[in-house]
């Protein structure tokens, strides 16, 4: 399908406040919308990977085992409590336990929907920064800088509901993933490097590291922003990779062989996710730039 132009980040916030953050919003050559968080990749894929969506206790117990090994303990805790209700309310859609072959997972959002709404309500769940800084809140350093929280609007409405964080970590939450002011380029380098500059005021965890997937905004003012995030993990077969997909689609923990073979990953899935005249998405690996 030939892709005409594609939504921008912040044009999907404001325009679609029920499908939330983290999801990928396409107009197709006839003007309609399309939009999905679920994995869209070809069969033919340059690397290789299992998944799991931690719906069975081994592999709740193996993915645990490598988070602690190099993250708060509390922080993984509260990190699998939000991963087991999340998973026991909507579990029976058919999310996997065991470890599989990963290549294209498609979730039916329609039947979470019907399972989580009338149990949560207005609380629409967590999303990928959320679970991102639960895990990263006591293992990493966040300076008090002035924050751009204008997209972080329904973020900040599913952590006060679900009572996630208090006053303190939310804040600091809003700082980490500030919108970040740029210039009117499609020129990846340009941005990459006012990305380095903010983020480089933190201090990351070298071990578990950050993995932002940058979108470039031009709806109010020229704007880079986290549109998604994950932690990426040492473990014992290579690496492991953990990401919240939406607020409405599941966990996935994705065990890669090389950090090479995450960073493909992202920049695959997500290699659309821009418009006109903006520029493509890139990774950031903690501070630094991945160049693709």
């Amino acid at each position: 399908m030939k892709i005409k132009k594609l939504a921008s980040i912040g044009l999907y916030f404001m325009l679609l406040l029920s499908l939330m953050a983290c999801s990928q919003t396409q107009k197709t050559s006839d003007g309609t919308t399309e939009t999905s968080a679920s994995q869209s990749l070809s069969n033919q894929v340059s690397w290789k990977a299992t998944y799991s969506n931690l719906n069975s206790k081994p592999s709740e117990e193996e993915v645990r085992k490598a988070l602690v090994a190099h993250l708060h303990k509390d922080s993984v805790d509260a990190f699998f409590n939000l991963v087991n209700d999340y998973n026991a309310t909507v579990g029976s859609v058919g999310l996997t336990g065991d470890f599989s072959t990963f290549t294209k997972t498609d979730y039916d959002v329609e039947k979470i929907s019907n399972l989580w709404t009338p149990k949560k309500g207005d609380f629409v769940g967590t999303n990928c920064r959320i679970n991102s800084y639960c895990l990263l809140k006591n293992s990493i350093e966040i300076p008090k800088l002035e924050k751009d929280d204008s997209l972080l609007f329904v973020d900040n409405d599913a952590i006060d509901k679900g009572k996630i964080f208090g006053a303190e970590d939310k804040d600091a939450f809003d700082i980490l993933f500030s919108r970040v002011k740029t210039e009117a380029t499609t020129d990846v380098k340009v941005h990459a490097e006012k990305m380095e500059q903010f983020l480089s005021q933190f201090k990351f965890n070298e071990n578990a590291r950050m993995l932002s997937l940058v979108v470039h905004d031009d709806l109010d003012g020229q704007s880079l922003f986290i549109g998604h995030v994950g932690i990426l993990v040492p473990s014992e077969d290579g690496y492991l990779f953990v990401e919240k997909l939406t607020f409405e689609e599941p966990y996935q923990a994705i065990k890669f062989a090389t950090k090479e073979d995450c960073y493909k990953y992202l920049d695959t899935k997500y290699e659309n996710y821009t418009g006109e005249g903006l520029a493509k998405p890139f990774i950031m690996d903690n501070d630094k730039w991945v160049q693709s």
